[in-house]
């Protein structure tokens, strides 16, 4: 488990609505002054958050910045499992377990808030409205990806890029922004070659449905890009 740059303070002004300053409602409750988010640091680039086959103890949710985790397959080899980003919340799957099956690294330079688990469960219990958010993080999570199904490379970067849009910037739709990974990484997640990823950027980038300046996507035509999600057209 990570443990350097720790800031004991009180996570003042982070957005997490859930866990912080929430809602107008939920920061109404003076008990939310006491939920157990004391525990802030700062993850450096490359660093890693979660070892393999570490203790579950904590939920981690990220203020700020990116995080990929990593599992290790049978052949030696590692698959990433996902990306997590601002506002959202990393642990659940070592619920069930007891264990997180996956190494947590940083993206970029994270900052993190550590929940312990079992504190926590206690606040849900007597916050209906945090239930109910909690429950909306987990069926969103468990909603991403999705699209890996898909044997096509223009339809998974498409899926991919649209999600990515909406995420870095809280749910909403956004033209342009900046990749956080490498094609290398996309490639791994998306199950395809790192040459692959790369031919499908040049294509669509020729064929005027993103823009790419280095890590910085624009995406030119939306809608182009949602009809070769959804499989309705694809790129020569």
């Amino acid at each position: 488990m990570h443990t350097p740059h720790m800031d004991d303070s009180v996570c003042c002004g982070c957005h997490l609505t859930p866990f912080c300053i929430g809602s107008e409602k939920l920061r109404a409750n003076p008990e939310f002054d006491s939920l157990p988010v004391k525990r802030r640091f700062v993850v450096k680039k490359n660093e890693r958050l979660i070892a393999p086959n570490s203790h579950f103890q904590y939920l981690f949710a990220i203020e700020k910045g990116s995080i990929k985790t990593v599992q290790s397959e049978a052949d030696g080899g590692e698959l990433i499992r996902g990306f997590y980003f601002s506002g959202e919340v990393l642990g659940y799957e070592a619920i069930y377990s007891g264990r997180y099956h996956f190494t947590a690294i940083a993206l970029t330079e994270t900052h993190v808030c550590m929940l312990d688990y079992h504190d926590f469960l206690y606040y849900l219990q007597s916050n209906p409205e945090l239930q109910q958010h909690i429950l909306y993080l987990i069926s969103l999570q468990l909603n991403v990806g999705s699209y890996l199904v898909s044997t096509k490379a223009d339809r998974k970067l498409a899926c991919f890029l649209l999600d990515l849009s909406s995420r870095l910037h809280r749910a909403q739709m956004h033209p342009e922004f900046q990749l956080p990974m490498s094609r290398q990484d996309i490639g791994n997640y998306l199950r395809l070659t790192a040459e692959t990823v790369s031919r499908t950027f040049t294509r669509l980038q020729q064929n005027n449905i993103i823009s790419i300046n280095n890590k910085k996507i624009g995406l030119l035509k939306i809608d182009v890009l949602r009809q070769i999600a959804e499989g309705l057209t694809s790129v020569e």
